[in-house]
């Protein structure tokens, strides 16, 4: 009798289990999903949400909401603490340095990004210590020239922007841009200077400034001149050269003889976000192998996984990078002389 009445108790506890289990998988409503705020730049954000953002969402059951602008909006939206504030932030490195300067990022476990290990070794032991901890490089910058190939003979040095055939058609970043420190400091090297010595930048920039154009801060500016006519030179950072190759007009892409310069921008966590296990997951996902091939392919960012394998002619294929030995900003220098150079920068070239 013991023995029936026991049996007929497990059954009950296994079909009561089992009813709640049903319950809990196929009845109850899912949880109402988190919302991690993500500030970014926004350029090519469609082909971000395809790749990135709707896998991750459907993966961890959360909402993606994105804080957009330029590099400066959103590191000053980010110190005056403006709402809403982001819990992922993606800034070029020297402008992750300062916020790391001012403590409004998280120092970073690295052992909970599995996918760190596989970013290239030669970029990951070039990032001073002071920033590896706060910022997780996703892209590399390396600055080049691009121009009309229908219109100009074919460059070779950073000084043929001053060549008397692109007179009034020249295309420069604003200061403030990722890519603005970036050509002044080549500008330097290009006339006898350094990266700290950028007063021979300034007399050669100031000399060109009649023939420049505009000033661009926006990431898709570059296109939208050449495309319409209006520039026939300008110094571009990578994530530009998918596009300006795809335009209806002819464009090719130059390492000037002088060398080229790159930065890392990089992804971090925002000191005080309530979503900081969720952050630590988008940053390994943004790293996988997979997410950082489709990315490029799609033309969005290069790759810094070194897992990714891309065509040798394709724009994001980035070993050339390697084989030309570009000089890395250390983000340290670049932070420390970023307020005189923007001074300067206004005053002398684009007042």
């Amino acid at each position: 009798m013991q023995k029936k009445l026991l049996a007929a108790v497990i059954v009950a506890i296994v079909i009561v289990g089992a009813g709640y289990w049903y319950y809990q998988t196929y009845l109850l409503p899912p949880p109402p999903p988190r919302t991690i705020y993500v500030s970014h730049w926004g350029f090519g954000w469609d082909q971000i949400k395809k790749i990135v953002i709707e896998p991750f969402e459907s993966k961890y059951n959360v909402k993606i909401v994105l804080i957009s602008g330029t590099t400066s909006e959103r590191f000053t939206k980010l110190t005056t603490k403006a709402e809403p504030v982001p819990d992922v932030i993606f800034l070029p490195d020297y402008y992750t340095y300062q916020a790391q300067q001012k403590g409004l990022l998280i120092k970073l476990d690295l052992s909970k990004i599995s996918n760190y290990e596989k970013v290239y070794k030669v970029l990951r032991d070039q990032i001073p210590k002071s920033l590896a901890e706060y910022g997780v490089p996703f892209t590399i910058q390396d600055l080049a020239l691009a121009y009309r190939t229908d219109r100009h003979s074919k460059i070779s040095s950073w000084k043929d922007m001053w060549r008397d055939d692109f007179k009034g058609k020249v295309l420069m970043p604003t200061i403030t841009a990722t890519s603005g420190p970036m050509a002044l400091v080549m500008t330097s090297l290009a006339y006898g200077g350094s990266i700290e010595d950028v007063e021979p930048g300034f007399k050669a920039l100031e000399a060109l400034k009649k023939d420049i154009v505009t000033f661009y801060s926006r990431s898709s500016d570059p296109q939208t001149l050449f495309e319409r006519g209006e520039v026939e030179i300008a110094p571009v950072l990578r994530y530009n050269w998918a596009p300006l190759k795809n335009l209806s007009v002819p464009v090719d892409i130059v390492y000037p003889v002088e060398g080229s310069l790159y930065v890392l921008n990089m992804i971090s966590v925002v000191n005080g976000s309530k979503n900081i296990d969720l952050a630590y997951k988008l940053i390994d996902f943004w790293l996988s192998t997979e997410i950082q091939k489709n990315l490029a392919l799609a033309g969005v960012d290069a790759p810094i996984n070194s897992e990714v394998s891309l065509p040798s002619d394709h724009p994001f294929n980035i070993s050339p990078v390697f084989n030309n030995k570009p000089l890395y900003l250390n983000p340290e220098v670049l932070a420390k002389n970023l307020k005189s150079w923007v001074d300067a920068w206004k005053s002398r070239v684009e007042g």
